[in-house]
């Protein structure tokens, strides 16, 4: 494994993501503003799966091994505004997100955010996320949890 990817690992959260704090991200107190920070989780759940993907390409997932939804020509698909792809399938969705803030972050914090999975479900998945100082790892900001369908 190389150097940068043990870096961003531990037991407790197996992905880290570094975050940069931008200017927008600021509220009028200088503060980074509330709703970043689902940003911030997002950016790093999508970390997490591209560093999956080596990994996952060993799984039979690709299209020919998966059931095509079957749409018919002139009948509507069930929700058009999510579907992705013209085979009808959807892609992972956001069911419910939370965050508990601990610490306000400003533009001078150097951050990270950790990545878990707790639960794999049939059609769901159940994932963890923490923001925290990227050099003292006990100075948490915040932590969230995402619930993920598909």
């Amino acid at each position: 494994m190389e150097e940068r990817q043990k870096r961003y690992m531990n037991e407790t959260y197996p992905c880290w993501y570094p975050v940069q704090i931008r200017f927008r991200d600021l509220d009028p107190l200088a503060h980074v503003n509330n709703t970043v920070y689902f940003i911030y989780f997002e950016e790093a759940r999508s970390h997490y799966f591209n560093q999956l993907e080596s990994w996952l390409g060993q799984w039979p997932s690709e299209e020919e091994h998966q059931h095509e939804v079957k749409v018919e020509e002139d009948e509507e698909p069930h929700n058009p505004r999510i579907q992705a792809g013209s085979h009808g399938h959807y892609g992972m969705l956001v069911k419910e997100i939370s965050c508990t803030y601990a610490l306000p972050l400003v533009r001078s914090d150097h951050t990270e955010v950790g990545v878990r999975v707790v639960k794999v479900g049939r059609t769901s998945i159940i994932m963890d996320h923490q923001i925290r100082d990227i050099n003292e790892h006990e100075r948490i900001f915040a932590t969230g949890r995402s619930i993920m369908v598909w």
